[in-house]
């Protein structure tokens, strides 16, 4: 027992030191999925070096993924990966590629993939999609605190993958001397062809010339990679990701995907990463297994397919440059 005491203080220790490195920023009028207040966090580093970080969680779309049982998304703002202090919230690890940054977490509790501007009604309960209000907020902070930084990194896990490359145009747009990369994490953006969620949703969609009002991820890189050639666009992902494959199951109708679900989405998440790749400055990172995400997690120290090691590859997108385009 006293053992278990021991090690139940030094967790509680080790996450309040996490923590401790950020600090919360309240905003005015922002709201999570629940109707609870939104805030976001920032990390002081470098104001020349800043990390965009947008936080994944899920995503709702209908009355059984939205309803208040649903574990699908987050309902309100929670920061465990800043607790954990993992991956690239190990904020004091030398070996951390943005060591001594300014990190900014961009929380996610919208079920909206970071984009909606809507509150929707979804049969006796009501549901806040306001990521774009949210993340507005954060960004005119964000401007106005950091007027002219030298290397920008706009990043995100899973749901937060989508945030980065969706708003991406914003802050190439405003950033336009800085070092840019754009690396999406476990966000490659496999659908259903009837998938209602940006219907429900209302989204802010990208400023870039060319695209559709409903456009696929994959077109969005591909628009940011040709508009903005000085900037470099990036994906990450397992071949075989379990949560995205889960995800696109739920499309489906599917509580549990089947294999032939799998094998259909491995199929179309390996085009969806290969296709942006005529222009010359994207590239990606496919990592074999089902690992969701690697961003937050400790193998970012660790993985490596071939002879290029994750922690490599992604220390060239911080110092701005293209690095391999990497496959099993």
């Amino acid at each position: 027992m006293k053992r278990l005491i021991a090690l139940l203080w030094l967790l509680g220790l080790a996450l309040a030191q996490g923590l401790a490195l950020w600090q919360a920023v309240e905003v005015p009028g922002g709201v999570c999925a629940d109707g609870s207040p939104y805030r976001f966090y920032v990390s002081p580093g470098d104001p020349r070096k800043v990390v965009l970080d947008f936080q994944g969680g899920g995503a709702c779309w209908d009355a059984a993924t939205c309803g208040p049982e649903s574990r699908t998304y987050r309902k309100r703002v929670d920061t465990q990966e800043l607790a954990l202090a993992q991956g690239i919230y190990n904020r004091i690890s030398v070996a951390n590629p943005f060591y001594g940054w300014t990190h900014v977490f961009i929380p996610y509790c919208t079920g909206d993939l970071h984009v909606g501007r809507a509150t929707v009604d979804y049969g006796g309960f009501r549901v806040h999609h306001q990521g774009a209000r949210n993340v507005q907020a954060v960004l005119e902070y964000v401007f106005k605190n950091h007027t002219n930084p030298e290397r920008v990194f706009v990043t995100g896990c899973s749901a937060g993958a989508y945030g980065a490359v969706f708003w991406a145009d914003k802050v190439l747009s405003t950033y336009k001397n800085a070092q840019v990369a754009v690396c999406g994490d476990a966000g490659v953006g496999v659908r259903t062809e009837g998938f209602p969620g940006f219907a429900r949703w209302n989204p802010r969609l990208p400023d870039l010339p060319g695209l559709s009002a409903n456009p696929e991820v994959w077109q969005i890189y591909l628009a940011l990679a040709k508009g903005y050639p000085k900037a470099v666009l990036a994906q990450y992902t397992t071949v075989l990701d379990g949560t995205q494959i889960f995800f696109y199951g739920l499309m489906k109708g599917e509580a549990t995907p089947s294999e032939a679900t799998a094998r259909e989405w491995a199929q179309k998440a390996l085009e969806a990463v290969l296709r942006p790749a005529q222009a010359e400055n994207y590239t990606f990172y496919l990592a074999p297994g089902g690992q969701h995400c690697i961003l937050p997690r400790p193998e970012l120290y660790t993985a490596k397919v071939g002879e290029v090691s994750f922690l490599d590859w992604l220390r060239g997108l911080a110092e701005g440059k293209v690095p391999p385009r990497v496959r099993p």
